[in-house]
């Protein structure tokens, strides 16, 4: 440790200070009390110089005057968490980034991003004799803004449930070679819970001087190098380079990397995507559907450029607000032509009533760097061998399929659209999902255009399956809960919200009542009142 008094005790101070054969022959011939009365001085010194530089630090941290939540407030497990209104991943990720940054600008602290293997998270590297400094920096910015600090390399999360600005938090801050900081985050109805599988990484970079050009070498590996020049030049980078669930605007602030860092990711996707809307059931689940759906890509898919409803009913009074939104009314059928929708990028996802997302996800989930489809798997049955899309699918493509398409949110091509119709494939029959008193099998559209797509070499069948539930399930409730505590699973679709069934046994309103629960801040899409006070339970 290049710093003497960062994160040092008496003994690690005494040891560094005094040679060895000094301490072997003061061990024989100083008493024992003598050498104790010495480290307890060189403690209190210790002591009364850290807080001294503590103070200053903290001062420092006040002066910027950034980053306040509204309130403070008490999370599930006891630690202290910040409400935020309209409080959406993408600001959570970008909150955290800002506050580490200006904290170690404020403490003079040289820093750059580093494209990390895990971009869930925002790191962040500085040189390791900036160690101490860092340490006195960030517990200043916990102490203001609390949050909490754990040990990354080596793993030591012992310290999670301690606020960063306890001592105590930073017991295996010597040994550490890369941090996380977290803070815990929510909207004002405390239902949305942000920051524990976020933060900000601090990576402590150290300087090699054994080739003639000195060098900075990393404590693990990244998405590009773990080696860089200590003269690099630093550049200017969205942070949507850096992690691909953020937010494509170019008129965010950026961050700071260095030039050797700027170059693309592998699962990096350039070209625009879209998201397809269906709106057909003008009722209150409806409209509770239509919201959610909108809901969960103003909160999980920030980077979806243009929002198309298509709307087959007169659309609610709520929708708008946005300039990225655009209302088509069309016919029943219409799904089958959404390649001649205006001014509709190449690629877009397709969500039906009842499709939503339920955690952030990125554009390489769904779609590859190439342009490709990757759509998910869904069971096989010989039911479904049997099913009329997949006779369609044969037809059209002289393959058989050997697997159906999970329901959820779809990756949908244009130019596969456009293909399948020059074939001259008429539309296959479709039931309304919300009507049915089952759950369906493969959409006979997914299968169809995704088996197409297949063979034509512009998809990929993979990814996660979505979670399929039916309104009239027995004991939903308890699969909602479990689903709004755990928030785990990435697609969602519900069924059969307008069946007998789940409207005469409660079903529709305990779904209703998750929604609201599930997605409780308001999105871009809607305008005046985000919605009537919950009365679903």
């Amino acid at each position: 440790m290049s710093d003497a008094t960062s994160m040092s005790s008496a003994a690690h101070v005494y040891k560094r200070l005094v040679p060895q054969p000094v301490r072997s022959a003061a061990a024989t011939t100083v008493p024992a009390g003598v050498r104790r009365k010495v480290k307890r001085g060189l403690a209190r010194t210790l002591g009364r110089r850290e807080a001294r530089l503590h103070r200053r630090a903290l001062r420092r941290v006040r002066k910027v005057e950034f980053g306040h939540s509204e309130r403070r407030t008490k999370a599930p497990d006891g630690r202290i968490g910040h409400v935020h209104s309209g409080l959406t991943v993408d600001l959570a990720r970008r909150l955290d980034h800002d506050l580490v940054t200006y904290a170690l600008d404020a403490a003079d602290i040289p820093w750059f991003a580093v494209p990390a293997l895990d971009d869930r998270r925002i790191c962040l590297a500085v040189e390791q004799r900036d160690k101490g400094a860092v340490r006195r920096a960030v517990r200043a910015l916990l102490e203001e803004h609390t949050g909490y600090v754990v040990s990354v390399s080596p793993a030591h999360s012992d310290t999670r449930e301690i606020p960063g600005s306890h001592l105590k938090a930073w017991k295996n801050f010597g040994k550490s070679r890369v941090i996380r900081l977290t803070w815990l985050r929510t909207d004002p109805t405390e239902t949305l819970w942000l920051g524990e599988d976020q933060g900000v990484e601090i990576e402590f970079w150290t300087a090699n001087t054994d080739l003639p050009q000195e060098r900075l070498v990393g404590p693990r590996p990244n998405r590009v190098q773990r080696a860089v020049p200590s003269d690099a030049m630093g550049i200017e980078i969205g942070l949507d380079r850096l992690s691909g669930y953020l937010d494509i605007d170019g008129d965010l602030e950026p961050t700071i990397t260095l030039e050797t860092f700027d170059v693309p990711r592998l699962e990096e996707i350039t070209f625009p995507v879209d998201a397809v809307l269906q709106w057909q059931h003008p009722t209150p689940w409806g409209e509770q559907l239509l919201r959610a759906a909108l809901r969960s890509l103003h909160q999980y898919a920030p980077w979806v450029d243009v929002v198309h409803v298509v709307a087959q009913a007169p659309v609610p009074s709520w929708l708008g607000g946005d300039d990225r939104l655009n209302v088509v009314h069309a016919q029943p059928g219409a799904e089958w032509r959404l390649h001649q929708l205006p001014d509709l990028a190449d690629a877009f996802l397709l969500l039906r009533p009842g499709a939503l997302l339920g955690r952030p996800v990125r554009p390489f989930d769904y779609f590859t760097p190439h342009g490709a489809t990757r759509p998910r798997r869904g069971p096989w049955s010989a039911q479904e061998s049997f099913s009329p899309w997949t006779r369609a699918a044969y037809t059209a493509t002289g393959c058989v399929t050997a697997h159906g398409y999970a329901e959820g949110p779809q990756p949908y091509s244009c130019e596969v659209l456009d293909r399948l119709a020059r074939t001259g494939a008429e539309p296959l029959q479709t039931a309304d999902g919300q009507m049915m008193s089952t759950v369906p099998g493969t959409h006979p559209m997914d299968g169809l255009v995704h088996h197409f797509g297949y063979v034509a070499g512009l998809a990929d069948p993979s990814g996660e399956a979505s979670l399929v539930l039916h309104a009239a399930l027995p004991g939903i409730e308890n699969h909602l809960e479990r689903l709004l505590v755990r928030r785990d699973t990435q697609q969602i679709q519900f069924f059969g919200l307008g069946s007998e069934q789940a409207l005469t046994q409660g079903g529709t309103d305990a779904v209703r009542h998750f929604l609201s629960r599930y997605f409780p801040v308001a999105s871009v899409f809607e305008r005046g009142e985000p919605e009537e006070p919950d009365t679903y339970s």
